[in-house]
């Protein structure tokens, strides 16, 4: 019975396309600190509608993605979801999703210890060397400091 469930649970997890993949990162990047802020809440619905990959599909459609991956966080836990979303992610996309997530985290300009670790591992999952990943940092900092 555990193999079922753990392959159902595998399933699902492998099931994710390319656009499960960022709303996932931004539910996980929204979660990172132990809560949601208004201002994080905002700037991820900007961040959907503004991303190319969703501009023309239906709030229905976007709403329901959503709804889905946050019950698949909840079941399957944040670090196996960012697993199974880093890899379903376009190698040349992969600085992009990372930039999106920090961006994201940096809304309000403050990075905690959760939301550090959590950006971290992010960018290991997604392969984004520390190099790369601290530059990025710098110029979303720099970006939301104005």
């Amino acid at each position: 019975m555990v193999g079922m469930s753990s392959t159902r649970h595998g399933d699902a997890l492998r099931s994710l396309d390319e656009d499960d993949a960022f709303i996932a990162l931004l539910i996980a990047a929204m979660e990172a600190g132990g809560h949601t802020s208004a201002e994080e809440a905002a700037r991820a619905h900007h961040m959907i509608w503004s991303m190319r990959r969703f501009r023309h599909r239906s709030g229905d459609t976007v709403g329901r993605k959503i709804g889905r991956l946050r019950a698949m966080i909840e079941r399957h836990g944040t670090p196996a979801v960012i697993d199974a979303s880093a890899k379903k992610i376009p190698i040349r996309l992969r600085r992009a999703a990372f930039a999106i997530a920090a961006d994201l985290v940096l809304v309000d300009s403050r990075m905690d210890r959760s939301e550090k670790r959590f950006l971290e591992g992010l960018a290991v999952n997604l392969r984004v060397g520390s190099n790369t990943a601290g530059r990025i940092l710098d110029v979303i900092r720099a970006k939301n400091s104005a």
